[in-house]
C-alpha cells in the first residue's frame, strides 16, 4: 500500500505544485539511515516521502492514531506513533530496531510544526539519541516552497550529506548537545541556499 499511496502523491505534487530535489546522491541505498527534515507544514512528509525513493517509516504524533481508521492509515504507510514531550521508549525501541534492520526512519527533531519566524525551533533529542545509539547517519532533508513560477510554486527538497555521530554508543547528554548542534548546522546550511 505504501509504494500505491506514494506514488499517486509524488505524481499528484508534481502536477499541483512542482517538485524539485536536490542531493538524492546522499540517501543510503540498502542501509539504515535517519531522515531528518524541517517540519512548518503538515505535508513535509508527504512532500519528503515523494522526493526520497525507499520507503520512510515516519514517526507521527500519537493522537493522529487515536482513531481507527487513521491508526490502520497510517500503519499501512509504515508510520508509528510517538507521544511528544515524553521519553517515548517503545517509539525510541522500534525506531532502533527499523534503523538496525535497514530501514529509513522520518523524524522531524523540532518536535512539532515550526510556525514562528524563526528558521528553526530548538532541536529535540530523539533523532540523535537514535543515531548514536544505533551508529547510524542522520540525513538532514529540508523542505521548502521555490518562489512563484506562472501559478505555481514548487517546492524544493534539499538533501544534506549524511552526518556520523559516532556511535554505537551510549548517548550522554553532552553527546546528545553536540548531536543536535550538528544537525541544527546542517539545516541552517541548506536552508540559506534557498535565500
Amino acid at each position: 500500500m505504501y509504494t500505491f499511496v506514494v506514488t499517486i502523491a509524488r505524481l499528484l505534487v508534481r502536477l499541483v505544485w512542482g517538485l524539485n530535489v536536490q542531493g538524492l546522491e546522499h540517501i543510503p541505498r540498502d542501509t539504515g539511515a535517519i531522515i531528518a527534515g524541517n517540519h512548518t507544514s503538515w505535508f513535509d512528509p508527504v512532500v519528503i516521502a515523494a522526493a526520497i525513493k525507499r520507503p520512510i517509516h515516519f514517526m507521527g504524533k500519537a493522537e493522529l492514531f487515536e482513531n481507527p481508521v487513521l491508526r490502520w492509515f497510517f500503519s499501512r504507510l509504515h508510520a508509528f506513533p510517538v507521544k511528544r514531550g515524553q521519553a517515548d521508549r517503545e517509539a525510541i525501541r522500534t525506531s532502533q530496531e527499523l534503523v538496525t534492520a535497514g530501514h529509513l526512519l522520518g523524524v522531524f527533531p523540532e518536535g512539532t510544526r515550526n510556525k514562528t519566524k524563526e528558521a528553526l525551533l530548538p532541536l529535540q533529542g530523539g533523532a540523535t539519541l537514535i543515531a548514536i545509539k544505533t551508529g547510524v547517519p542522520v540525513v538532514p532533508v529540508v523542505v521548502v516552497k521555490s518562489a512563484r513560477r506562472l501559478l505555481r510554486r514548487p517546492y524544493r527538497v534539499m538533501i544534506g550529506a549524511p552526518i556520523d555521530l559516532g556511535g554505537p554508543k551510549k548517548a550522554t547528554k553532552i553527546d546528545i548537545a553536540q548531536g543536535n548542534e550538528a544537525i541544527s548546522v546542517q539545516f541552517s546550511s541548506l536552508l540559506s541556499r534557498n535565500n
